[in-house]
């Protein structure tokens, strides 16, 4: 599956980004910039309610684009949902939300990209492993080892997770997901032998919160 990975910096009023030239392979877990309220439908900060004058001036949200005082936006923040180059000002509720996401960026989505081993469906013994990863672009999830064609992650429709398959405490995810057909269909990813178990348990760990991050996203 082809990726274009050529990125460029440009600039905006909220500051700079670091974006794909090819928005077409955009990740799925971004965000676009909001747009600003308006300096002058804005007399009064959003939070706290003082009113704007010469010794209160407005800031706008980065991420929000709503107005506040200085002190009700006051925290600066890596903000990797919108591409920022350096870390940009924040109202208290979107700075909160911010600093929550930042583990399944820092952490969940490398584990995911790097991919893990799990026992194919189509295995007669258990030992025949394909290798599933997530893209580049956070699109596709492309199997190795297996005749199972990429799947668009926005198109898994269900997920379920089970613990303690086995007696050595394996774990499987079912996934249920939507063809470019239209037609349903079910992928079930086993844990494979003792040495990949780990890293297939935290790759299920970290697809189950993105699975989730996309549907709070829709549902926002």
């Amino acid at each position: 599956m082809e990726y274009s990975p050529w990125k460029k910096l440009v600039r905006s009023k909220s500051g700079l980004r670091i974006v794909l030239a090819n928005d077409d392979c955009r990740s799925p877990f971004l965000l676009c910039e909001p747009p600003w309220t308006p300096d002058s439908e804005s007399k009064n900060c959003t939070d706290c309610k003082s009113k704007f004058g010469l010794t209160l001036r407005r800031h706008h949200c980065r991420r929000c684009g709503r107005i506040y005082c200085g002190h009700c936006c006051s925290t600066r923040l890596p903000l990797p949902r919108m591409s920022f180059v350096d870390p940009v000002r924040m109202c208290e509720q979107c700075a909160d939300q911010t600093s929550h996401e930042q583990d399944f960026f820092q952490r969940h989505l490398k584990v995911l990209t790097n991919g893990a081993s799990f026992v194919s469906d189509s295995s007669l013994n258990g030992t025949d492993l394909m290798l599933c990863k997530l893209t580049p672009d956070h699109r596709y999830l492309m199997f190795d080892g297996t005749s199972q064609d990429p799947i668009d992650i926005l198109l898994i429709k269900s997920f379920s997770v089970s613990k303690d398959v086995d007696v050595l405490g394996g774990s499987s995810m079912q996934l249920v997901f939507t063809t470019q057909e239209d037609s349903e269909k079910h992928l079930k990813l086993t844990t494979g032998p003792d040495a990949l178990r780990k890293m297939g348990s935290s790759w299920i760990l970290a697809m189950q919160q993105a699975l989730k991050f996309l549907y709070n996203m829709e549902n926002s």
